[in-house]
């Protein structure tokens, strides 16, 4: 691990309230010490009520983000469809849902989730590249009352494949259907972006979306289907981009495709921008919510089409934290350890992403003082070397049993969860003002074993 070692080294040590002002440093009523708090609840108080590790989250955090993205699109007719796949869980679904949001989810799961809660059809959006047959016929049959009308809003097809299979069982539920499923092609518009290669899918050497040409000639091809009828074209080109460049670039390919379409008599409703905007994790500067919405929206305005954006990271990673205690300190000749009781199957994405989360305790005697701290390697409990969160990391001496939270993992935090080295998932606690709520329990081992089948 040499290479994230020279970068994490360099990185400084930040304090919570630059992730997002939800989170905050309070002094402990009728103590000389300070926690930080979640809204108006001290975190080391969830800590003791739910145990570690746990993932907590700032409801308002969520809510302002969306409020960001809102004002920057001002008047323009869009719809923001929250990335299920950043963080499923139904209590921040069902929480989003009552903010106005619609949906994008990439499987059948997500889709059940979204049902789950009452979720109509026309406020959901399927991606994904490998749709199964199944799948989509879920999803075109899909109902979240009995009120409701059938199917989704829209499918973002990625092959030509995929097409075929849409049509096929577009075609067998016609005669119960009243309205034509709306489809829209995902188009790779080779735009390099991402925060790391991982999540970069803008470029032809990825495997998502379809090149103009091939686009061009199924939109051409389709045009009169009796079984679906083009409403959109998509575009996505990765996640956590700081810059706005990118952004700028895809658009006006996606803009040019649109037009060339219109003028072959092929009108379209919808502009499907997907998602992407990073957020701070350590040092990057991302554009701000707002002025990515407001860009977004000065180039989709004189196009005449409603927006469809798919935020997931920019809504709810700030939002997030893990909290984890301290189990055991040692040394090496060469490290210092601190050993937490969180661990890679927690939080996946340091290992999978090299991804850096900042970490702090969160209660302190006095207020942080400026005098360097210890660089210590921050690992977890599973069995492999790669189970670090951060080397490095001026984290300073703390004892078993003190508390530390793991920064801006309300995306792909849980969602990535596994129980590997049977490890159950963690609990997820949602705040709001002075309340905390258990949204999700954390596992026992009788939910692990609960699947296996003994022969």
């Amino acid at each position: 691990m040499s290479g994230p070692t020279k970068a994490r080294k360099n990185l400084a040590y930040l304090d919570p309230a630059e992730f997002t002002p939800h989170f905050r440093w309070k002094k402990d009523a009728g103590s000389p010490s300070r926690s930080v708090y979640c809204e108006g609840v001290a975190v080391p108080a969830i800590a003791k009520r739910f145990g570690t590790p746990v993932y907590v989250y700032s409801q308002n955090s969520i809510v302002d983000s969306l409020a960001e993205l809102r004002a920057g699109l001002g008047t323009l007719p869009h719809r923001i469809c929250f990335a299920v796949k950043a963080n499923g869980n139904l209590s921040i679904l069902k929480l989003l849902a009552q903010q106005g949001c619609g949906f994008d989810i990439v499987s059948g799961g997500e889709l059940d989730h979204l049902g789950h809660i009452g979720v109509l059809g026309n406020r959901i959006v399927f991606s994904g590249v490998g749709k199964t047959r199944e799948e989509i016929g879920q999803a075109l049959r899909y109902k979240a009352d009995k009120k409701a009308n059938t199917g989704i809003l829209q499918f973002n097809i990625e092959s030509e494949a995929e097409l075929e299979i849409l049509l096929e069982e577009a075609g067998r539920i016609r005669s119960s259907s009243p309205n034509l499923p709306g489809v829209s092609i995902r188009v790779n518009p080779d735009v390099k972006a991402g925060g790391h290669p991982h999540i970069s899918t803008g470029l032809h050497e990825h495997k998502f979306g379809l090149s103009w040409p091939v686009a061009r000639n199924l939109y051409r091809r389709h045009q009169n289907s009796k079984y679906i009828h083009w409403q959109g074209i998509s575009a996505h080109i990765g996640s956590q981009i700081v810059s706005l460049k990118p952004f700028r670039q895809a658009f006006a390919r996606l803009a040019s495709y649109l037009l060339e379409l219109r003028k072959q008599g092929i009108y379209l409703k919808y502009l499907d921008f997907g998602g992407g905007l990073a957020v701070r994790y350590t040092n990057e500067q991302p554009a701000s919510r707002k002025a990515y919405a407001k860009m977004i929206a000065a180039l989709a305005r004189p196009l005449g089409v409603e927006l469809l954006l798919e935020p997931g990271r920019s809504v709810v990673a700030p939002a997030g934290v893990l909290v984890s205690r301290v189990i055991y300190t040692k040394r090496s000749l060469k490290r210092a350890f601190v050993i937490i009781d969180a661990a890679m199957n927690d939080l996946m994405r340091p290992m999978l992403y090299d991804a850096p989360h900042p970490i702090t305790p969160i209660e302190q005697a006095n207020k942080l003082k400026a005098a360097p701290r210890e660089r210590v390697d921050v690992v977890g409990q599973v069995c492999e070397t790669g189970d670090c969160f951060l080397e490095g990391w001026p984290l300073g001496e703390l004892a078993p049993g003190k508390l530390v939270a793991i920064w801006a993992v309300g995306a792909y935090g849980m969602s990535q969860a596994s129980n590997y080295n049977a490890r159950p998932r963690p609990a997820e606690v949602l705040v709001d003002g002075p309340t905390a709520k258990l949204v999700r329990r954390r596992e026992t081992s009788g939910d692990m074993l609960r699947a296996d089948v003994l022969g």
